[in-house]
């Protein structure tokens, strides 16, 4: 069952390109996904692909230029405040999402005032406790905690209300390699709860840890979608590709050197990935096809 679907979404940015002349820029274009009860669906991409646009879409912090979202069968727009009760944020940077003149307890109570629920100190400590803290971090302040635990904090956050679904924009990028599978764990114990989880990330071994599915977005396109297994063990799309092939190695003695070619940020090709693409063809300036195999999506014109 699905619990959030993304039908056909794009999002338009006016850019200036002349003095009195403006351009509408697409961060994203045309993306349909969706995301199911209890599942972790990653949302992969290099930066500037639009990953975090289209969780400020989710999240209603901005409205899709077209398109739909439909949360629980029904058009996000048509809620009112209770929705953040049921989608909840985790942000990239804990020191800048958490307030830091208030305590954990005053940050974690503050939703829970505003949706006016009762027992508030039970909540309090059961989130604080399932993020993997201890009761005696209540009257602490951020300052006074490390990378890790402001991220345990800021998870808490997310999860007291006890939402369906949590989008969370590179959670584990402001943190060392060493504190990263443990914020990754939350996650898994989120998904036994039936709570689905976006992670947005370009860290692909993020992706094999934790993820049930794998959305792959370049440039605002969404060029391939299908469980993990698939994409990233037997990819379809070029990009998916060049994105495996050049993650970064673990190891220093394993780095490669990457391709790099001049591409125009504002490229007219109907496949943004065209300048990079050793299978380009003439129709992918002017098309794109989408199609069904083995039961995920792949738009591109070799198949």
């Amino acid at each position: 069952m699905n619990l959030l679907s993304v039908q056909q979404v794009s999002k338009a940015y006016k850019l200036q390109v002349g003095l009195f002349k403006s351009r509408n820029f697409f961060a994203l274009k045309s993306v349909s996904l969706q995301i199911k009860v209890g599942e972790i669906l990653a949302l992969v991409g290099e930066s500037g692909s639009g990953k975090t646009t289209l969780g400020k879409l989710i999240l209603r912090l901005e409205k899709p230029t077209e398109g739909k979202i439909f949360f629980d069968g029904r058009e996000i727009s048509n809620f009112g405040k209770e929705y953040t009760r049921y989608v909840s944020a985790v942000f990239q940077d804990p020191a800048s999402s958490l307030n830091p003149r208030m305590s954990v307890k005053e940050i974690l109570e503050e939703p829970l005032i505003v949706h006016k629920y009762r027992d508030r100190e039970k909540k309090i400590l059961y989130a604080l406790l399932e993020a993997g803290l201890t009761e005696e971090y209540l009257h602490r302040k951020p300052y006074q905690l490390s990378g890790g635990q402001k991220q345990r904090v800021a998870i808490a956050r997310a999860t007291v209300l006890e939402p369906k679904l949590i989008v969370a924009d590179e959670p584990t990028a402001s943190l060392d390699a060493s504190l990263r599978r443990g914020i990754l764990e939350l996650f898994l114990k989120l998904k036994l709860k039936g709570i689905s989880v976006l992670l947005i990330t370009h860290d692909v071994r993020s992706v094999e840890y934790v993820a049930d599915s794998v959305a792959v977005l370049y440039r605002g396109r969404l060029l391939e979608m299908g469980t993990k297994q698939h994409v990233l063990k037997s990819p379809l799309h070029p990009y998916t590709k060049y994105l495996i092939q050049n993650m970064p190695a673990e190891h220093p003695s394993e780095r490669k050197t990457l391709k790099t070619v001049d591409v125009q940020m504002y490229s007219e090709e109907a496949c943004p990935f065209y300048p990079l693409c050793e299978y380009r063809m003439d129709e992918c300036k002017a098309e794109l096809r989408e199609a069904f195999i083995d039961g995920r999506f792949v738009c591109c014109n070799i198949y």
